[in-house]
């Protein structure tokens, strides 16, 4: 019995691992450079031209003239002439993020974050659009002729760049914009030194357009640029992800065919892969959140109304890193962005103490290769009662599997006599035939959180170990650590007491260290020295109770 279940036990370990790497095998890259949430899509290019507007609905469309590419443009030349010139770009950086704005349309054409590289060494840049689509904090309106204006106008900005620091921790960029029409707007960006939040205020004031009750509304989108660890875009949910009502709401690509509108008690709404999140925070006058699609292309945003002629709205914007610590400091729930899969959120409530282990430890050593080996260190440690008395009853079972074998063989064709004689010879012998697996068992829900820990946060990306491991998020590049991963477990298993009897049986264990190494050549380095310490600690402990312990 004990050893169909220990059985079992490592092969749904094995499940659970293999699953993981299936997902990335099955699951194609994006082509550089587009966005992901339109992939195996035919899209239409649409000139950078093109004016959405919200219809009665509440989503916003492209009207009809402007998808036709040979078509003149949607936008006419007096309609954006406002005497400010050419487009402007303002340039904002303030230790963690380096913002470009554009003065068409006051938006963001570019967020970089300097301490994170892509592929090819350049900073992540969190922003997904080009000329073919619209920029992240666009303004559209229910009027087509309002949205024309406010996304292809040239505002006037405040200043030229902005550079914060701690003598200067705060800085204001003022965009305005008198149009021709009547239309004025007014955008304001706050920003903060060594802060992933941006503050943004809209004034809009038009009496020409009084009559019409407009609906504005402010997105996110195309996507999230920084996503350059697709492998697990199957394993957990990347893409629209809106907090409403207290629960997490997420948008799966295929769902979402037109608009999704969220209404009710709204924290936020984002676009986050594994590392990123880019979230629009309400504050002030905003009615509801929504999931747009336009031209092939995913976008989430706010909804505002006007009164009468004016229409007010504030709310920020968190564009950064899906750092728990930050997460937590920066309030509205954000926290909730963290994403650790569909298991993984399951254990959350130990995911989070195991990773604030792990960062203290980073504290005292520098090197998050050192804290993994502490942190591994002490969950062997803090199990050492369970996984010793889980060996003893495994050496136990050895020492009484011959009597079990006579017992099984004299009551062959009577079970019910068999299991009484096994019953008492567990109880003479002292013996409990679960005690080797349910120790295990426990120890379940602390792996799996530490796995997800591993595998999931930002913290280990770009983190350096020793010698050649320069990354303990990518996988080991000469696969050293996975096949001395793989001996380790080979040799646990020749020192682990074995009662299988079952020629099958015996196989699947001998293989299960060749499957566990061509499994971990692909995963993240840091989880392979997880394991491989793990590992040798239980060798450790296996050979004092089987070799030098004598009861």
């Amino acid at each position: 019995m004990e050893n169909r279940a220990l059985l079992a036990f490592v092969l749904s370990l094995a499940v659970f691992v293999a699953w993981g790497y299936i997902l990335t095998l099955i699951q194609p890259a994006p082509q550089k450079g587009k966005d992901p949430s339109a992939q195996g899509e035919d899209v239409a290019q649409v000139p950078s031209s093109a004016t959405p507007a919200i219809s009665n609905d509440g989503s916003f469309r492209v009207p009809a003239q402007s998808l036709d590419a040979s078509a003149p443009s949607a936008t006419a030349p007096s309609a954006v002439d406002n005497g400010f010139g050419s487009e402007q770009i303002v340039q904002v950086t303030n230790g963690l993020v380096t913002y470009m704005l554009s003065s068409k349309g006051a938006v963001i054409k570019e967020l970089f974050i300097p301490r994170y590289k892509d592929n090819e060494g350049a900073p992540i840049n969190l922003v997904l659009s080009d000329e073919t689509s619209l920029y992240p904090m666009t303004l559209l309106a229910s009027d087509p002729a309002v949205s024309n204006i406010l996304q292809n106008a040239h505002y006037e900005p405040s200043v030229g760049a902005l550079d914060l620091s701690p003598e200067n921790p705060e800085g204001k960029i003022v965009f305005q914009l008198k149009h021709s029409s009547g239309l004025q707007v007014v955008r304001e960006y706050t920003f903060r030194y060594m802060n992933y939040m941006v503050h943004v205020n809209n004034r809009i004031e038009g009496q020409a357009y009084a009559d019409r009750n407009l609906v504005y509304h402010t997105l996110w989108g195309p996507g999230l640029g920084g996503n350059v660890e697709l492998q697990v875009q199957m394993f957990t949910h990347m893409g629209p992800t809106t907090f409403v009502n207290n629960k997490r709401v997420e948008s799966d690509e295929e769902d979402v065919t037109d608009v999704l509108r969220h209404h009710g008690e709204l924290e936020w709404t984002a676009f986050q892969n594994k590392y990123f999140g880019a979230a629009l925070i309400p504050e002030n006058g905003i009615k509801s959140a929504v999931t747009q699609r336009f031209n092939g292309k995913l976008y989430v945003g706010l909804d505002f109304e006007s009164v009468q002629s004016s229409a007010t709205a504030s709310y920020s914007l968190y564009a950064g890193t899906k750092e728990l610590q930050i997460l937590e400091d920066e309030g509205h729930k954000l926290v909730r962005l963290m994403d650790y899969g569909w298991m993984g959120n399951k254990f959350a409530f130990l995911v989070k103490p195991l990773l604030k282990f792990l960062q203290w430890f980073y504290g005292l050593t520098h090197n998050y290769g050192w804290a993994i080996i502490f942190v591994t260190c002490l969950i062997k440690l803090l199990f050492f009662p369970l996984t010793h008395k889980s060996f003893k009853s495994m050496k136990g079972m050895m020492k009484v599997q011959p009597y079990i074998k006579v017992i099984q063989e004299r009551n062959k064709d009577d079970r019910t006599q068999m299991n009484k004689e096994m019953l008492e010879l567990y109880q003479k012998h002292r013996v409990n035939p679960l005690g080797g697996c349910l120790p295990m068992l426990l120890q379940i829900p602390v792996f799996i959180a530490l796995y997800h820990v591993l595998f999931f946060s930002i913290e280990l990306r770009g983190a350096p170990f020793m010698l050649w491991i320069t990354d303990l998020s990518e996988a080991d590049p000469y696969y050293i650590t996975p096949v001395f991963m793989g001996f380790t477990m080979f040799l646990q298993q020749k020192m682990t007491p074995t009662t299988v009897v079952d020629p099958i049986q015996q196989k699947i264990m001998m293989f299960l260290p060749v499957i566990f190494t061509f499994l971990f050549l692909s995963f993240p380095s840091g989880l392979v020295l997880y394991w491989i310490v793990n590992n040798l600690l239980t060798i450790a402990q296996q050979y004092y109770i089987y070799k030098i312990a004598k009861d």
